[in-house]
C-alpha cells in the first residue's frame, strides 16, 4: 500500500520535513487506538507505534494524542517491534465531542477528515435535533457533513423523511441509501475517492457498520441484526478503526454514540454552525448582540417565529445547545481559575490543602 492511498501528498509531505527536523523517521497514518500506542500503517505495512511516556502524560488533553486519522512521524521499531512517535503533525480536521458524564473534557472522535457521513435510519431512530447536534460537531470539525438516510427499505414512503432533514440542513447533501438492499451506495461512495477520508458517526444501531461493509466490500465489521419490537439494530462497534477502500478512499468507523454533546471553546458558542445558519442570520437582526430568543425586546428570531417564518422548535433546539455550550464555557473558566489562583498561592509559598 502507498501512503497516497492512505491519503498523502505533497503537503503533508512538507509538514513532515519540517517536524522531522533531520531526524531518521517515516510517515504512518492511525488506524485504531489504544491507551498510549497505536495500530498504524505506512508504506512499509502495519506498525505498533507508542508515545514516549513523558508525551502521554504531559498531554493537556486528549487532543493532544494522537486519535484514528492521524499522521505521525515513527522511528524505526526496536527489539520488541515497537516504534516510537517522533512527532504528530498538525490536523487538518479535528472532530470532537465532549465526553459523556459529568466532567467536562474534550473527546476526539477521528482526524483529518475530509466528509463526515451523519447516518440516521429511517424509522423509529429519525431524530432532527440529534441531526442538528451532529452537523453542528461536524462543521466546527473542518469537515464537510453528508447526511445518510439509511434502511429506507424499512418504510413505505421515504420521501418526507428527505424533505425535513433537508429542511433542517439546508445545503446539507442527503442520500436516501438502504445497507441491506445497496441502495445509494454509489451516491454515498462519490463524496469519497482517491485520497480522500470519510468518517462514519451517528447513534447506535443505525446501520453504521452494514453500510461500511458494503463500502468496503467485504465484512469488517461485525453486524447484529434488528430488534423486532422496535426496528433498532443493536450497538455493535466498540473502537474507531479506519480502512481503506478498494476503489479508492478512506473511511472510518465509531461506535455508536448515546448522547452528543458538541465540545465548544471557552470564548465561542457555535451559534454560527450549519446546523442553525438560519437562526444566526435572523439573529444579526436583534436589537442585542447577545440576544437568548426569549424574552428580549427587538428579538428578530422571535419576530420570525412569530409571523410562522421559523419553527418555534428549531429554537428550543438552538436554546438548548447553546445553554449547554455556554455552561461547558463557564465550567472549563472556572477549572483554569482555580488552577491560576493555586499556582499564584504556591508562587508565594502558600501551601494548599
Amino acid at each position: 500500500m502507498t501512503l497516497e492511498e492512505l491519503g498523502w501528498d505533497d503537503t503533508w509531505a512538507a509538514a513532515a520535513e519540517a517536524a522531522a527536523a533531520g531526524a531518521a523517521v517515516t510517515p504512518a497514518r492511525i488506524t485504531i487506538e489504544h491507551r498510549g500506542a497505536y495500530e498504524a500503517i505506512g508504506a512499509g505495512g502495519p506498525v505498533w507505534a507508542e508515545l514516549r511516556g513523558k508525551d502521554y502524560h504531559e498531554a493537556r488533553d486528549k487532543r493532544a494524542l494522537p486519535t484514528v486519522g492521524d499522521w505521525v512521524l515513527v522511528s524505526g521499531a526496536d527489539q520488541g517491534g515497537v516504534s516510537p512517535i517522533h512527532a504528530l503533525l498538525p490536523r487538518r480536521s479535528s472532530l470532537v465531542r465532549a465526553a459523556a458524564g459529568e466532567k467536562v473534557a474534550p473527546q476526539p472522535i477521528a482526524a483529518n477528515v475530509d466528509v463526515a457521513f451523519v447516518v440516521t435510519s429511517a424509522n423509529q431512530d429519525l431524530n432532527v435535533r440529534r441531526i442538528e447536534r451532529y452537523l453542528t460537531t461536524v462543521v466546527d470539525g473542518g469537515a464537510a457533513p453528508v447526511i445518510l438516510l439509511n434502511k429506507i427499505d424499512l418504510v413505505d414512503d421515504f420521501a418526507p423523511l428527505v424533505a425535513r432533514l433537508a429542511e433542517v440542513a439546508p445545503g446539507v447533501p442527503v442520500v436516501p441509501c438502504s445497507a441491506a438492499r445497496g441502495d445509494g451506495l454509489d451516491a454515498a461512495r462519490a463524496h469519497l475517492g482517491p485520497g480522500r477520508t470519510g468518517v462514519v458517526i451517528g447513534s447506535s444501531g443505525v446501520g453504521k457498520s452494514t453500510l461500511l461493509n458494503r463500502l468496503l466490500g467485504a465484512a469488517a465489521q461485525d453486524v447484529q441484526p434488528v430488534r423486532a419490537d422496535d426496528d433498532r439494530g443493536r450497538h455493535t462497534t466498540t473502537r474507531r478503526e479506519l480502512f481503506v477502500l478498494a476503489g479508492g478512499g478512506i473511511l472510518i468507523d465509531t461506535p455508536g454514540m448515546r448522547e452528543l454533546k458538541p465540545w465548544t471553546e471557552p470564548d465561542a458558542t457555535g451559534d454560527d454552525a450549519l446546523a442553525f445558519d438560519d437562526i444566526a442570520g435572523l439573529a444579526a437582526g436583534c436589537r442585542f448582540g447577545d440576544c437568548s430568543h426569549d424574552r428580549e425586546p427587538g428579538c428578530a428570531v422571535r419576530a420570525a417565529v412569530d409571523a410562522g417564518e421559523l419553527a418555534a422548535d428549531r429554537v428550543a433546539a438552538w436554546r438548548k445547545l447553546h445553554l449547554e455550550q455556554t455552561a461547558q464555557a463557564r465550567k472549563r473558566l472556572e477549572k483554569v481559575g482555580a488552577k491560576s489562583l493555586r499556582q499564584r498561592l504556591r508562587d508565594k509559598g502558600v501551601k494548599g490543602e
